[in-house]
């Protein structure tokens, strides 16, 4: 469960000579051959199509972004104005930013964080999560920018997978525009800062 916080056939046979046979075979051969690229070239544009469409977020003007809004110091409520805050919430709002998009934030519970970009819940999920051997396998993912295997007494997370990574579904380009982003975030010191900010530590990762 989640919630938006924030906002034809016919055969036929008939006899012929063998010389026609013959005839007949090379103009199926050669009609088959036609086929056969029309189909390749009929998928590569389907293809393509399909990245261009992945490419952009679900919603028009928005990056909707999977979280678990129940890890202390990353992402959380606050106790004060109930709002999202924390390392994460502000990753995601620059990452918005600087995709010239409106933030939206859809808090999930963990075991349906990856689940839900399969459905197309979201354009991808920044939640601490780590990359594992089964996460690398069925979902694309950035870089990872931060390894937080320095500051588990401040988010209570225990996971071995401590070098975490922007993640999106499999094939979408948008994984790509969030990479650009994050190494320019890395370039201006602004992970940095907010590293600084909540961990009073540098925990980013450089490349």
């Amino acid at each position: 469960m989640t919630k938006t916080v924030v906002h034809g056939k016919v055969k036929w046979t008939k006899s012929i000579s063998k010389k026609e046979w013959i005839a007949d075979m090379k103009i199926v051969k050669k009609s088959m051959a036609v086929l056969v690229v029309v189909i390749l070239m009929t998928g590569l544009a389907a293809c393509d199509d399909m990245k261009l469409r992945e490419a952009k977020p679900v919603t028009q003007g928005v990056l909707r972004v999977g979280m678990n809004l129940d890890i202390p110091s990353m992402c959380y409520l606050s106790e004060e104005t109930s709002n999202p805050e924390g390392f994460e919430v502000e990753v995601a709002q620059k990452l918005a930013d600087k995709l010239n998009l409106e933030l939206e934030i859809v808090d999930t519970s963990e075991e349906n964080l990856l689940k839900s970009l399969d459905a197309d819940l979201y354009d991808c999920v920044i939640s601490a999560v780590g990359i594992s051997d089964w996460n690398d396998t069925h979902y694309e993912h950035t870089t990872p920018y931060a390894d937080i295997s320095s500051v588990s007494d401040r988010t209570g997370i225990t996971s071995k997978y401590t070098k975490i990574a922007v993640f999106t579904k499999k094939y979408n380009l948008m994984k790509d525009e969030l990479e650009a982003k994050l190494q320019m975030m890395r370039n201006d010191g602004s992970l940095k800062e907010l590293s600084d900010k909540y961990f009073e530590k540098d925990i980013i990762i450089s490349e």
